[in-house]
């Protein structure tokens, strides 16, 4: 099994930057594809941001937790966070028909990230949301 970095993230928009930018330095060893690395650094905003808008009622501070490991050529991102129950599978597709301008916010993010991992999957345990996504370094 291969080494792994586990990120703490605190649920606040400054500390996306910081988590991006440590994935990043730590996944540069294993050379990764020009698309992993957008997932990962795409994975990151998204998921955490996500968790920070909408998965809270309180102003207090949380954790998210970000686990990063390569092993055999595979990344798994695992994100965990005891905000409100959110299944990003369940998310409905953006209709991409629609201009821009007429387009709902939201959406897009999660959509591209499914298109991209080659596994995707989410769990709801002990009030705590785990998303697990997987994909090919190369």
């Amino acid at each position: 099994m291969g080494e792994n970095l586990t990120l703490k993230v605190r649920n606040a928009r400054d500390a996306i930057a910081p988590a991006s930018e440590a994935a990043e330095i730590w996944l540069q060893k294993y050379r990764p594809s020009a698309e992993a690395l957008y997932f990962v650094l795409l994975a990151i905003e998204e998921l955490v941001l996500n968790c920070i808008k909408y998965g809270y009622d309180d102003d207090g501070e949380h954790t998210i937790e970000i686990v990063l490991s390569v092993d055999d050529g595979m990344l798994t991102m695992v994100v965990m966070d005891d905000g409100h129950a959110f299944d990003p599978l369940s998310a409905p597709r953006p209709d991409l028909s629609l201009g821009l301008a007429d387009r709902p916010l939201g959406g897009l993010g999660i959509y591209l990230l499914r298109g991209l991992a080659d596994h995707v999957a989410y769990e709801r345990r002990d009030g705590t949301n785990r998303v697990t996504l997987s994909k090919g370094m190369q």
